[in-house]
């Protein structure tokens, strides 16, 4: 009996010391916590004080640059408000020296009074040529604070940010115009030797339905590294619907000639050769016929076919010499 007391007992008091541990490592860990949310606070206050302080610089920058610009502006308003003060007093002093000019001929006032006059003519000409020179100057500053399109086109990017200093040649705007766009289609180097300037090449795009034949402007003198191919360049004017960084389809036409051809779903392998399938009122007639090229689902018929002949095409395959057929309207 007394065993089992001692051991309730001692239990009991494990028990205690385990409540007791778990209660202090629990009052750690939020003290713990709570320095951590104390320490995230101060930091994020910090990130936000250095980012306003840098908005704020920038703001003294740009609030600088404009004040400078509205400074350049009114420089320019007083030098053309001055010049046409010296003008407006020069067109006085010459209809005073025309006045007192006749006054001197008739013996009214001296000589030495109307050479007073000439010299203040001259000294108001003088003045005027330097203001006119100051307005000029004027002007040129705020010219040099505007920028000038060499393009008409749609502005799809601001390089410079707000705030950044800019010299001559820096770009500012990337400005689209597809009026007149270039393409670039690479070429395996195997035909290089037969690749030239003024060959002509049909080029189509996806973001248009258009199909357009144009030359070949120039070629790369040197291949590209990475795919080993020859870059043709081809100019595009006039495409409204061909959007810049499209990808482009290029087919160089080598030669050209007339001839009959058919889609190839109308040309069928038979034991016999290549067949099509002559249409004549309700039945079809077998005819062999050679054929030529094939390019973008149409095959080129070299022989045994006539042009204007109609031929089947939708279940071709299925059909034999002189089988009855039913055509049905489309």
């Amino acid at each position: 009996m007394r065993n089992s007391i001692k051991y309730i007992f001692i239990l009991a008091l494990f028990n205690i010391l385990l409540l007791g541990c778990s209660k202090k490592e629990e009052k750690d860990y939020q003290l713990q916590l709570s320095l951590l949310k104390t320490e995230a606070r101060k930091l994020e206050a910090r990130q936000a004080n250095q980012e306003k302080n840098i908005l704020k610089a920038k703001v003294r920058k740009l609030e600088a640059r404009l004040a400078n610009q509205e400074k350049n502006i009114l420089k320019a308003k007083v030098r053309k408000l001055e010049a046409r003060l010296v003008e407006a007093r020069l067109a006085n002093q010459e209809k005073n020296y025309l006045r007192n000019l006749s006054l001197v001929d008739k013996k009214f006032i001296s000589e030495n009074a109307l050479d007073v006059i000439i010299t203040e003519k001259n000294e108001t000409i003088e003045e005027l040529e330097i203001f006119k020179s100051r307005k000029n100057i004027a002007q040129s500053n705020i010219e040099k604070t505007k920028i000038y399109a060499p393009i008409s086109g749609t502005v799809e990017k601001q390089i410079p940010s707000i705030g950044d200093f800019l010299k001559i040649g820096d770009p500012v705007f990337q400005i689209i115009n597809n009026k007149k766009l270039r393409a670039h289609i690479p070429f395996p180097e195997k035909l290089a030797r037969k690749l030239k300037s003024g060959i002509p090449i049909k080029l189509k795009t996806p973001t248009s339905e258009s199909e357009i034949i144009v030359n070949i402007a120039e070629l790369k003198p040197q291949l590209m590294s990475d795919s080993r191919s020859i870059d043709i360049i081809a100019d595009i004017e006039g495409q409204l619907d061909w959007q810049p960084g499209a990808s482009v389809k290029g087919t160089v036409i080598f030669s050209t000639r007339e001839g009959v051809a058919v889609p190839e779903q109308s040309v069928v392998l038979r034991p016999a050769g290549q067949v099509v399938y002559i249409v004549n009122k309700d039945k079809v007639e077998q005819r062999k016929v050679i054929i030529g090229i094939n390019q973008d689902g149409i095959i080129e018929i070299l022989s045994g076919l006539e042009e204007n002949e109609v031929v089947a095409l939708d279940g071709a395959g299925y059909l034999t010499d002189q089988t009855l057929i039913n055509i049905s309207a489309p």
